[in-house]
């Protein structure tokens, strides 16, 4: 198979079950778009400073908090009773107020990898 077949034959709907131990369940998450990312990256983002002294500022804890609040499929962490149950304004203050840190980072880690961003590739690439 070349590489166009593959690309046109290839699945973008992944999903995969993440078990979360201190719930004893599993979380379903998804693979998000560039486009999605792109959102979640400028949310995430600010500068500091004016001038040739200013810096980009990444908050990496709000962007684990957001890309589990668009990748997580269930729960679903902007059902209006999650909402309710934390007192949280969206779906990643849900994310926050709901789930320990490890598991928030866990999450996070399996929906990059599932989007593509996988350590296991840079090793090819490399030799």
């Amino acid at each position: 198979m070349d590489a166009l077949q593959a690309l046109l034959g290839a699945n973008v709907n992944l999903e995969k079950q993440v078990y979360i131990k201190r719930l004893g369940v599993h979380f379903t998450v998804k693979a998000i778009d560039g486009d999605t990312l792109t959102r979640i990256q400028e949310r995430s983002t600010w500068y500091d400073g004016k001038g040739k002294n200013r810096t980009k500022v990444v908050d990496d804890q709000k962007m684990n908090m957001l890309i589990v609040a668009e990748g997580c499929v269930d729960p679903n962490f902007s059902d209006p009773r999650a909402l309710e149950k934390y007192k949280a304004s969206d779906a990643a203050d849900c994310v926050k107020k709901a789930l320990l840190a490890g598991e928030i980072a866990k999450l996070s880690n399996e929906i990059l990898s599932l989007s593509g961003f996988d350590d296991d590739d840079s090793e090819e690439i490399k030799n």
